[in-house]
């Protein structure tokens, strides 16, 4: 836990650091971060092929399927990419207190998402946390001091896209038979499709090559080796986080990692007001408030429809198993009754053809002596 607190306030000082139009400002934020996912793809690639059983690479490299491939790498890596690369832009010009209340409304756009592609169900208590995490959001940018639009818009569809990459990589991941088993393997599904995408649209927005020379000529420094220790060091970080992460998701339960998560989030605003001097003022509180108060009941809500889903399927297991033989005597039972039942209406039949017969035999007697056709007789019979 410790582990994921430092990792993650470092990433995210670290990229407002060199991105900000106030401290670095390195020019190219979509390249370094395109580099940061080539670290991360070549990371994934070695530790998967040195140690094949212990993080399910089988699985990737002779069980999938080129179709399958690029069904999963290319939608799930492009909109991760996205999202990634849009936050880095947005804190060029917005801080990083700012940024971390707007990425705080993810799970609203998680929700929509969801219910897009079918996984949710929109339900009044969520339509109430949708609202509660709104106006908190609304009350953090109408109290922002420096507003900068282009930054919060940036932000914003990073937010949507962050909601799009979770739903999307969810609905994927659970539907390949067999699934995958580590984090790091799907690290190296999807790393190739996220630098790619990124670094073509690196070249394309921000025309890397006549940038950085002009970048160099101005800062008087080796932009080489400059951009290859800030790719390094962050995609180093990027990656002990995602460590941190899988190790938490192993060893501790869900209300450790929604607490977790909250703190996380605390604590890089606590950074950004303390070692950035981001202001913030009454409103922007109020609104940081209502936003978390959100936040906590979504994930409540969240982990508490989770269990419930799980003890009914319980129930429901335990139920169908404690009476399946229950249920065998009965079906065995119905099916004795019933062939009683056949046998008794087959001997009802059999008694009724044998009277008439011996009706017909007494009636020809009867005409034949010249016996009346008393009905007495028929009782006698």
């Amino acid at each position: 836990m410790a582990g994921w607190f430092f990792f993650s306030a470092v990433l995210s000082s670290y990229n407002k650091y060199i991105f900000g139009k106030d401290h670095l400002h390195f020019p190219c934020p979509l390249l370094l971060t395109s580099i940061h996912f080539g670290i991360q793809w070549l990371f994934s690639y070695c530790i998967t092929t040195m140690f094949p059983k212990t993080f399910g690479t089988e699985r990737l490299t002779h069980q999938m399927t080129w179709n399958e491939w690029l069904s999963i790498s290319l939608p799930c890596g492009w909109i991760t990419s996205g999202d990634i690369g849009l936050s880095n832009l947005s804190l060029v010009s917005i801080s990083i207190t700012f940024y971390t209340m707007i990425k705080a409304s993810t799970p609203i756009f998680v929700v929509l998402w969801a219910y897009i592609f079918g996984i949710e169900k929109i339900t009044w208590n969520l339509l109430g946390v949708i609202c509660i995490i709104t106006v908190g959001e609304f009350l953090t940018v109408l109290g922002e001091v420096d507003f900068q639009f282009i930054g919060f818009m940036l932000c914003l569809t990073a937010s949507i896209l962050s909601g799009a990459r979770w739903t999307l990589v969810q609905l994927k991941l659970q539907t390949m038979n067999p699934p995958l088993q580590t984090t790091i393997i799907t690290m190296r599904l999807l790393s190739p499709s996220m630098f790619f995408s990124m670094i073509i649209i690196s070249f394309c927005i921000e025309q890397p090559i006549s940038t950085l020379r002009d970048y160099t000529a101005s800062a008087g420094t080796n932009t080489t080796t400059e951009l290859f220790i800030l790719g390094i060091t962050g995609g180093c970080i990027a990656i002990c986080m995602i460590l941190c992460e899988f190790y938490l998701i192993l060893k501790s339960s869900a209300i450790i990692l929604m607490i977790g998560g909250i703190c996380k989030e605390l604590i890089t605003i606590f950074i950004g007001i303390y070692f950035f001097h981001d202001s913030i003022n009454i409103i922007n509180q109020i609104g940081f408030c209502i936003v978390f108060i959100g936040i906590i009941f979504y994930k409540v809500m969240f982990h508490l429809g989770h269990d419930k889903d799980e003890e009914s399927k319980d129930t429901i297991k335990n139920i169908v198993g404690s009476n399946d033989d229950d249920m065998r005597q009965l079906i065995s039972s119905q099916d004795d009754t019933e062939e009683i039942r056949f046998e008794h209406i087959e001997l009802v039949e059999d008694r009724k053809k044998s009277t008439t017969n011996k009706r017909h035999r007494i009636g020809s007697r009867s005409s034949s002596e010249g016996y009346d056709d008393d009905p007495s007789d028929d009782e006698i019979v």
